[in-house]
């Protein structure tokens, strides 16, 4: 009877939709990867690339995403849970004046990237810059709608928003890298971003009736933001350091963090979103239990398989095109060396979310302190750059380092929550 209660309970549901929709991503997401692999090898053009994409892929950290989900989650589960009829005028007038800052900053930044990489052909890299600012602006805006879908225990909705952009992203990858090179891929990402939001997020601009949700820059706090996204963090600056030196092993690496993310995001996402909005409506440690049992579970799995088969998912997956034998076994190597920082990142991603469903108010000097530390611990992790050790040492080093220190500055955000609750 016990079993049966959790097979049926609305929990399990809202896990297998968005599961299932994120194993749907991550199949599309393999197709994606073998089209690149074939097209690109570990060329430095892709290299290149993956290095201007750092400054995207960091900013949606901080827009999209899980950092938004924790900032905006908690409160907008509350107000959906206390009213019937909600308003969303105010949050499309905010989130579409929010993304004109987002894009000049971003353009601002990437320009000094550019000039930095000092690559041939600027006009080509530009053009790389504008469609990735323009995908993170929409990918800003699909979040914050996202996030309403999910606080409305909307999950099976939300799944099918999630695999529609992952879905064009992969169907247009293969025609457009094939016409406009690495032009292409990045139009793919926009388009597949820019249908979600055109099919499923756009309509709900018609909810104008009810309680206003309101929303503001107070609503996003910084702290948060970081905390929120702390894992992908992570990963991007392990994966500068990795790219620090000049060469292809950036290519090595994002390769390998494809693999080991989807794991990330399939298992342990789902369950700390999950985790996140029933702590947020009812304060037990029953949920977080369970939910660390499965993540420790999965990662030893994780650990088992890539010991023995690590070389042969490599060679399975990448192994066509310009992705030689040498790339099969560079990256291989990186796919198995990274796997226990992604153990810690998976246990540290489980024991934030109690903390993370305070009031901001109430841990404000909490949250400023942990994330003090987390800093300090990325710019300690990532002065590695400036020695003489070869690029898998140094972004290992990085990846370590970081993910050590943000599972002890998890367990301190669960003794603080423990102490807020009981």
């Amino acid at each position: 009877m016990f079993l049966k209660s959790i097979l049926y309970s609305k929990s399990t549901l809202d896990f297998l939709y968005m599961f299932l929709s994120n194993v749907l991503q991550k199949l599309f997401g393999l197709i994606r990867e073998l089209i690149i692999a074939f097209f690109f090898g570990t060329s430095m053009l892709y290299s290149n690339f993956l290095l201007l994409r750092i400054i995207a892929d960091l900013f949606s950290q901080f827009t999209a995403g899980n950092a938004l989900k924790a900032n905006l989650l908690p409160k907008l589960t509350k107000i959906y849970k206390e009213h019937d009829n909600v308003s969303l005028d105010q949050v499309f007038r905010f989130s579409k004046s929010t993304t004109i800052y987002i894009f000049f900053i971003t353009q601002i930044i990437h320009t000094f990237v550019i000039l930095l990489l000092n690559v041939e052909n600027n006009l080509l890299f530009f053009s790389l810059s504008f469609i990735l600012s323009f995908s993170i602006c929409f990918n800003f805006l699909n979040t914050i709608l996202l996030t309403i879908l999910q606080a409305k225990g909307l999950f099976l909705r939300f799944s099918f928003a999630s695999t529609l952009n992952s879905a064009i992203f992969t169907l247009l990858t293969y025609p457009l890298v094939s016409i406009f090179s690495i032009v292409g891929l990045a139009l793919s990402r926009f388009f597949g971003i820019l249908s979600t939001y055109l099919v499923y997020l756009n309509p709900m601009n018609n909810s104008s009736k009810g309680h206003a949700i309101e929303l503001n820059t107070t609503d996003f706090n910084i702290p948060t933001l970081v905390l929120g996204n702390f894992a992908n963090i992570i990963i991007i600056c392990s994966r500068f350091v990795a790219g620090s030196s000049g060469t292809n092993d950036i290519a090595f690496f994002m390769y390998a963090i494809v693999i080991l993310n989807s794991l990330l995001t399939a298992v342990i996402g789902n369950i700390s979103t999950i985790l996140l909005r029933n702590i947020s409506i009812n304060r037990n440690h029953k949920s977080l239990i369970t939910s660390l049992l499965i993540t420790c579970f999965v990662g030893f799995l994780m650990i088992m398989l890539l010991y023995f088969f690590s070389y042969d998912i490599v060679k399975f997956i990448y192994f066509r095109g310009a992705f030689t034998m040498h790339d099969v076994q560079q990256t291989s190597i990186y796919l198995y060396d990274l796997c226990f920082g992604f153990l810690l990142l998976f246990v540290a991603t489980i024991l934030f979310q109690p903390f993370l469903s305070l009031s901001i108010s109430r841990t404000r000097i909490f949250r400023n302190r942990i994330v003090i530390f987390f800093i300090i611990s990325l710019l300690l992790s990532s002065s590695i750059v400036f020695f003489d050790f070869n690029p898998m040492f140094k972004s290992l080093f990085a990846m370590y380092t970081s993910s050590s220190i943000v599972l002890a500055l998890s367990i301190y955000s669960y003794l603080i929550y423990c102490r807020h609750v009981d």
